[in-house]
């Protein structure tokens, strides 16, 4: 640990399942600490391959096996271990699962504990179409007890929904999802006359995220334009989908997956979004889904890629400024077509998205906190 200096503040930002170089937990929250040249910072995260070495940071394997269980409670030792041996003036847990032993270490060791609300884990049990409901109850009272531990000195929250959603967890501070990059220079797109579009959905892939509602729809768009495409990419947990996917693929043209049991390199993801004419966004309406802001909002936003998303009234006031996207019913495939020709007559982008849509807005403010928490 010598490429730190002694006289920084140590720092850990932990999670278990979450990739090491995640987009929110590295790529906004330790970059952000980073910046600043007053932290050494220790990132816990899943990581396949032994994890790589970056100037100023120090990064260690929570687990490298996905579905492994066994791996998933040595996790908790490793994170156990790690604690002891930086000893942080500062723990940002960004899981649940990480919470009883940090809170556990807290008074013996002497940081201040942040808990990184990703999600509201509890509402997400719903999402999964195999948890049965005896099962379903008894992880929402273990994610419940687990948050519910002493010392958390701060919560963030990703969701602004989060702060109806989850009212006992104060104090707390919203830092949305907000794209870490820049504006992309951009002049009005306009779609009507192409035949071979290209779209893509991305992230998490799953039913309750509208997945198979597209492979659906997309079947009826390809028999008004054959030319179209269709590129599925990412992390596909339930692997009786995987399987379901690859047989449609299989017999719908134009439809190719890039998908794994595993989290997928966002940049990777990120490539295919900028080589896309649409990215979807067919959401479900569940109750677990309609009040958040969906981290490809941002993205696509930034990056000035159109997007077609399912009828949400605070995710199409969002794109109305700028004109980002177009709302459809991915679930009325009696009118799919028709729907799309309506979003092709758009000119999309006729403004610039406004600077709100970017992290860096949200820096300093994440920076302020922390060292007021420290104080």
């Amino acid at each position: 640990m010598s490429q730190f200096q002694t006289k920084r503040v140590p720092v850990i930002i932990a999670s278990t399942l979450k990739p090491i170089m995640d987009v929110r937990a590295f790529g906004k929250l330790a970059l952000s600490l980073g910046e600043t040249n007053t932290y050494s910072l220790f990132i816990i995260g899943f990581s396949p391959k032994r994890p790589i070495s970056i100037p100023g940071f120090r990064f260690f394997s929570s687990m490298s096996h996905f579905d492994s269980r066994l791996d998933r409670v040595m996790a908790q030792f490793r994170f156990l271990f790690r604690l002891l041996q930086v000893r942080p003036k500062l723990l940002i847990c960004c899981t649940y699962e990480l919470l009883p032993i940090a809170s556990f270490l807290k008074p013996i060791i002497e940081y201040k504990l942040v808990y990184d609300v990703q999600e509201n884990y509890v509402l997400n049990l719903g999402l999964n179409p195999n948890l049965l409901e005896k099962k379903s109850k008894k992880a929402g009272n273990l994610i419940q007890k687990a948050e519910s531990v002493s010392g958390i000195d701060l919560f963030l929250f990703a969701e602004k929904c989060y702060a109806y959603e989850m009212p006992e967890k104060k104090p707390y501070l919203i830092f949305e999802n907000k794209f870490a990059g820049e504006l992309k220079e951009q002049k009005p797109i306009q779609l009507k006359s192409k035949s071979a579009i290209r779209f893509c959905i991305t992230g998490t892939i799953t039913p309750a995220f509208g997945t198979w509602d597209v492979v659906e729809w997309f079947r009826e768009i390809v028999k008004t334009f054959p030319k179209a495409e269709l590129i599925i990419a990412g992390h596909c947990p339930l692997i009786s989908f995987h399987e379901k996917l690859e047989k449609a693929a299989n017999e719908t043209p134009n439809l190719s997956l890039q998908i794994s049991p595993i989290p997928v390199d966002h940049d990777k993801l990120m490539t295919i979004f900028s080589s896309s004419d649409f990215a979807l966004l067919p959401y479900q309406n569940h109750e677990a889904i309609r009040g958040k802001m969906p981290t490809k909002l941002f993205e696509c936003a930034a990056l000035g890629i159109p997007v077609l998303i399912s009828p949400n009234p605070i995710w199409e006031g969002f794109l109305a400024d700028f004109r980002g996207g177009f709302a459809i019913d991915f679930l009325n495939l009696s009118k799919a077509t028709q729907q799309l020709e309506t979003a092709l007559a758009h000119t999309f982008f006729t403004s610039a998205p406004s600077e709100n849509i970017l992290w860096k807005t949200e820096r300093t403010h994440f920076q302020q906190a922390i060292q007021d928490l420290l104080s």
